[in-house]
């Protein structure tokens, strides 16, 4: 069975400021270039091969996988990065924010997608709680932004990721309904799942100031039943103070 130890980043910069959502809660996920650089050479000396999502079928056992969440413009300073090794990346985009100040623009995508990245879809307003929207808003903002990117790269996108991470069987449902093939979530497993059409992958995801020895661990295929169980703690967390935190406050692409 194929086992598959996916990544998710999000900003890489030395200021915080100059790329990507500015809420307090997103600085967990702004990676300095050193860190950032010390975790890629983790992953690219790793003795299994780094793949994106259309070379599934072809490559069984072990592999990995690079993504990189919400369309920060950071993205073209990782890109940069990855084309040093010849390495692949998906970018997913919150296409209600291309061309914003701190996010990527047309042109940034363009050239991604030239270069043999997967340019992907985050939503097109990245909403807070994603699995809380009825399922046909769900269905709009798959659908919104898939069309969004589409006219920008002329090809077809055929993955998206989860704003925030955590998913329903609605929002594999819709997305699947909206021709994505593949979806990634923040379930931390190296296993493959499938709603109906589509391929769902979950992904570890090391924050600003991760150990690299817990990186390097997720290389070797280690680690991951601990940091589920972590994760679970955090998700019944969640459920319990979101709906109060939401009450009067509603999630929106500005305040992710």
């Amino acid at each position: 069975m194929s086992k598959i130890a996916a990544f998710v980043y999000h900003d890489v910069t030395d200021d915080p400021t100059d790329s990507g959502f500015q809420k307090a809660s997103a600085l967990a996920y702004k990676h300095p270039q050193k860190e950032f650089l010390a975790n890629l050479d983790i992953i690219r000396n790793a003795s299994v091969p780094i793949i994106t999502v259309n070379q599934l079928d072809a490559v069984g056992g072990k592999s990995i996988i690079l993504t990189f969440d919400d369309g920060g413009k950071s993205f073209m300073y990782i890109a940069e990065q990855l084309d040093k090794y010849n390495l692949k990346g998906h970018f997913f985009i919150t296409t209600g924010l291309i061309g914003e100040r701190l996010f990527v623009n047309r042109q940034n995508i363009i050239e991604l997608h030239k270069n043999g990245h997967i340019i992907g879809s985050h939503s097109h307003t990245h909403p807070n709680i994603f699995y809380s929207l009825s399922y046909e808003t769900m269905v709009e903002e798959w659908k919104t932004s898939k069309s969004v990117l589409e006219n920008i790269i002329s090809d077809k996108v055929i993955c998206c990721s989860i704003p925030g991470g955590d998913a329903n069987t609605n929002s594999y449902l819709s997305a699947a309904e909206c021709g994505y093939s593949f979806l990634f979530d923040s379930e931390i497993t190296m296993y493959l799942r499938h709603e109906k059409n589509i391929t769902i992958i979950g992904r570890v995801c090391p924050k600003k100031g991760t150990n690299i020895n817990i990186v390097q661990d997720y290389v070797n295929f280690k680690g991951f039943a601990k940091a589920r169980n972590i994760r679970a703690i955090k998700k019944l967390a969640k459920k319990i103070v979101y709906p109060i935190y939401f009450a009067n406050r509603k999630g929106s692409l500005y305040n992710s």
